[in-house]
């Protein structure tokens, strides 16, 4: 009963959010936008938002083959944004759709250790641009917008992020020296204290192997991966810069990056898809940038837009995926997960 009013409760608070949020702006000025929607731009901004995708499944593909596990790019992309319809619907910041990415391999027929590794680096490289590009697009509006306490504000962010992005950095050294950093998970101490889960204890030392493996024999395909996410990371900017163009929505540089922060952080808040943060997110924003909450209620629904299209683009790709899906029934998991 507590488990249910648990999962139930977010999703009251997010529909009471948005609903408060429709009463107080209205919605007068989204229909103003909606009748200036301009499908020429709203083409770009699809072009974009598939370029986008393909890039994700690039980089996947990059890091598969790093692996040993070459795959086609249609079925990566297929298995992406399915995988990120999933992780929408999940406050965890899309990382609920890591573990259907691997299962959908898997029961594709690829062996379930550098599954799970080509999985895990793909999503290491897409969080070290997030963090990196958090830092740049908050000191980019905070440079650009000369206000004491937002400066001291912006300041403490990016040094909150640093810190992160140090701390992830300290097990990413110590694959690249060879140390195994998840040793304590499977050692004999996790043994005697985690005795169920003892049975796939192999199977994270597996997985961690194919991680070791590929920190220390392939920098060179790391750094690429870097690179390539940083370029997504633009993609995504022009992506949602057409996006708004389209409803006639002027940004500034500045403050569509912060928009993005936003939009970002609102994913992490425990209500399916951010629901009722994003919308909110992008009221302080605006009010913010430049004191207009109302057009940042505009900038909500418009994004909300974005996120239920493409939710919906990755739950056709998921439903095209269930026969694959539908053969995990008949494989034995220690037969092919220690593989």
């Amino acid at each position: 009963m507590t488990q249910r009013l648990g999962s139930v409760v977010p999703v009251i608070v997010g529909v009471g959010v948005l609903a408060w949020l429709c009463w107080h702006f209205g919605l007068s000025d989204f229909a103003t936008a909606l009748g200036r929607l301009s499908p020429a731009t709203l083409v770009l901004y699809f072009l974009c938002g598939v370029a986008v995708r393909v890039g994700q499944g690039m980089r996947w593909r990059m890091v598969a083959n790093a692996v040993g596990t070459p795959l086609p790019l249609p079925r990566l992309i297929a298995v992406r944004l399915a995988g990120d319809a999933v992780g929408s619907l999940v406050p965890s910041a899309k990382l609920a759709g890591e573990p259907l990415r691997i299962a959908l391999l898997y029961a594709g027929g690829v062996a379930g250790a550098p599954a799970s590794a080509g999985v895990s680096i793909d999503r290491i490289l897409e969080v070290i641009s997030n963090m990196l590009c958090f830092i740049v697009f908050v000191a980019v509006f905070a440079w650009a917008h000369a206000f004491g306490a937002l400066h001291r504000t912006a300041l403490a962010l990016i040094l909150m992020m640093a810190g992160l992005l140090l701390i992830l950095s300290i097990p990413l050294l110590m694959l690249r020296r060879g140390i195994p950093p998840l040793a304590p998970f499977y050692g004999s101490r996790a043994q005697r204290w985690f005795a169920p889960l003892v049975r796939w204890m192999p199977v994270l030392q597996r997985v961690e192997a194919h991680l070791l493996q590929f920190f220390r024999d392939r920098p060179v395909t790391l750094v690429w991966g870097v690179l390539a996410s940083l370029f997504i990371e633009l993609l995504t900017v022009c992506e949602y810069h057409f996006l708004l163009a389209s409803f006639a929505v002027d940004l500034d540089l500045p403050t569509l990056l912060l928009a993005l922060v936003g939009t970002g952080v609102a994913r992490t808040v425990p209500a399916p898809g951010g629901l009722g943060a994003l919308e909110a997110s992008q009221v302080g924003v605006l009010a913010l940038a430049s004191g207009r909450p109302a057009i940042g209620f505009v900038v909500g629904v418009v994004m909300r837009l974005h996120e239920t299209l493409w939710m919906a683009i990755g739950l056709l790709a998921l439903t095209w995926q269930g026969r694959v899906l539908a053969r995990l029934r008949s494989v034995t998991p220690e037969s092919k997960l220690v593989a």
